[in-house]
């Protein structure tokens, strides 16, 4: 596994905007800020790389309810545990801190690293901003100027000036505000970052991922670590070698990350499931594709998780996949998917004996959403022990 640092990063913090909902290019519009007012400020490439995917990666600790101490912290430890400089924890940590002592860790004045306030300023701009209805305009441009002058106690001098360096620039804003650009943004930085990960240090990113999509909803905590441990027994028993071994174990981590997009409240639901909630549902295999066909060398990874929910007489979702173009690694997914569901305590219902699930996927194979062929293959070689 050969996967640029760059590209992995720049795919999940797109996962980290969908879970927001209200604006999908937050990640990637304060990437852009902060990297402008860094070179504007003269900051060296090392320290924009850091700055870059602090940004990125800053609300990574944001999960059911928005605590900004909580998730401040929690995105900090999160990132000490990834490959990265420890600097970008320290920046994520910071980044809602104000000179005047006012943020959620009460830091004033000098004790705010810099990169931190940058992110804090960017952040809060793109907040504001970043849905704006009305095209970019001289009234706009006079809002932005006015909201700028009132972080003049919050924020750095330094860094306040070089916004307001950036905001002469027409440029600079034209771009900001352009729709049709906009989600591309933080691409034309010309970010340069030779580094690649190998699978151990992909697996720490998808680990993170997974714990990001689990602990969103009480009722699935542990799922796509379930999932990513019974494809992987699936793909030793059936004879694939280590690599294909470890793409399944990653897909399974990362299979429900579209998830990230469904309102928390449908998650949490304990009861059945209305036509417009499991609509919303549904939409998530469709952006686990998004986020990870972002990622060169994860082709054969995002077909293994997508298409999770695609069936052999092609009625699943979302792109109605026929059998024959199902590989079975594809369809093996589809097995163990139904599987963890069906083995985990619910609160609408207890796990079920696995002579029962077994039943029901052989059901589902009768009907044709299954391969049953490789369904029995599977059972007949009691692979599937639930730890």
């Amino acid at each position: 596994m050969n996967i640029n640092r760059h590209a992995l990063i720049f795919a999940l913090s797109y996962a980290l905007d969908i879970a927001g909902k209200n604006n999908l290019s937050h990640s990637k519009s304060t990437a852009y800020l902060s990297v402008e007012i860094g070179r504007n400020l003269g900051m060296n490439e090392d320290e924009i790389l850091s700055l870059y995917y602090a940004a990125l990666l800053h609300d990574i600790g944001i999960s059911n309810e928005y605590v900004m101490f909580e998730h401040c912290k929690i995105g900090c430890e999160m990132l000490k545990k990834l490959p990265l400089n420890p600097e970008i924890a320290r920046h994520v940590l910071y980044h809602h801190e104000l000179l005047n002592g006012s943020g959620p860790l009460s830091l004033k004045g000098n004790s705010i690293p810099k990169a931190a306030q940058i992110i804090c300023l960017s952040s809060y701009f793109d907040d504001l901003f970043g849905n704006k209805s009305e095209a970019f305009n001289r009234g706009v441009h006079v809002e932005a100027q006015t909201w700028l002058q009132s972080f003049q106690s919050l924020i750095s001098e330094d860094i306040i000036t070089a916004f307001e360096e950036l905001m002469k620039r027409e440029s600079f804003l034209l771009d900001y505000f352009n729709r049709e650009i906009k989600y591309a943004l933080s691409a034309n930085l010309c970010i340069e970052d030779s580094v690649s990960y190998g699978y151990d240090e992909v697996l720490l990113f998808a680990n993170c991922f997974a714990d990001i999509i689990d602990r969103r909803s009480p009722f699935t905590y542990t799922h796509s670590h379930g999932i990513a441990n019974l494809a992987r027994k699936a793909a030793v028993f059936l004879g694939y070698d280590i690599h294909k071994q470890n793409e399944m174990y990653i897909a399974g981590l990362l299979h429900d990350i579209g998830k990230l997009s469904v309102p928390t409240d449908i998650l949490h639901k304990d009861g059945k499931l209305t036509p417009e909630e499991r609509f919303e549902i549904n939409k998530h295999t469709y952006y686990t594709r998004k986020v990870l066909e972002q990622i060169p060398g994860f082709e054969f990874i995002t077909s293994y998780a997508a298409n999770h929910h695609e069936r052999v007489d092609g009625k699943g979702y979302p792109h109605r996949i026929s059998g024959e173009k199902l590989s079975e690694l594809e369809r093996v997914m589809a097995i163990c998917d139904v599987f963890q569901a069906l083995t985990e305590e619910r609160p609408y219902r207890s796990p079920m004996p696995e002579e029962r699930v077994w039943a029901i996927i052989g059901d589902m194979a009768r009907n044709g959403h299954l391969d049953g062929a490789l369904a029995e293959k599977l059972k007949s070689a009691d692979f599937i022990i639930k730890q």
